[in-house]
């Protein structure tokens, strides 16, 4: 399936499009555009009998946002052409491929000065999530559409919060890249990752 440039162009800079072109007709996969997933910003799934190599990246995310998360996608199907299961998903194989690419990008200044600065520390040791680079969030986030609702990585241990508009949490210890949350209603603990989009209230009720 070819990729519809027409479309990719409302999500991306503009000066992105040709280096994406480049990159993306040589390679055959399938690039799915959803709505807002709490728990991740995109995904890459290498190809079955039914489904050809799929990058999926969220249709909620900044333009920077989205370029940064569909070329760490991108890496990741480049690495699975390549090794197949033989490398590690996030090892030194993607952090090398990652990190070229982006390059490629910040060459041609794309990115706003101070997000320039921020993507070149942030590339020495990319992570396997862009959310655990909390100074990169932080500074994507000057770039979104103005909202009443912040990341759960931003959140204080301790504080409650809403997800998705009605169910009510507490926020717990951090484990890994999510965090444990109390919910109010039910007594349950459960996991949730960082990058949620929550709504922060004032009154943390035990």
């Amino acid at each position: 399936m070819e990729i519809d440039f027409e479309i990719l162009q409302n999500y991306v800079p503009q000066e992105s499009l040709p280096i994406l072109q480049k990159w993306f007709n040589q390679r055959h996969f399938e690039l799915r555009i959803p709505k807002k997933r709490t728990t991740k910003f995109g995904d890459f799934r290498a190809s079955t009998k039914q489904y050809p190599n799929r990058i999926s990246v969220n249709s909620n995310l900044n333009k920077y946002a989205f370029l940064i998360t569909l070329t760490h996608e991108f890496a990741h199907l480049l690495i699975w052409l390549n090794h197949k299961h033989k490398v590690k998903a996030h090892g030194l194989e993607w952090k090398t491929e990652f990190a070229t690419l982006m390059n490629v990008l910040l060459t041609k200044k794309i990115f706003p000065q101070h997000l320039e600065i921020v993507l070149q520390n942030h590339l020495k040791n990319p992570p396997a999530s862009s959310a655990r680079d909390v100074n990169l969030i932080n500074e994507l986030k000057k770039y979104d559409a103005p909202s009443n609702t912040i990341q759960l990585i931003e959140v204080a241990e301790g504080s409650s919060f809403i997800l998705n508009k009605k169910r009510v949490f507490i926020k717990g210890k951090k484990r890994r890249t999510r965090y444990l949350c109390k919910e109010i209603s039910t007594k349950k603990e459960y996991l949730i990752h960082g990058v949620a989009e929550v709504e922060l209230l004032d009154v943390v009720d035990n």
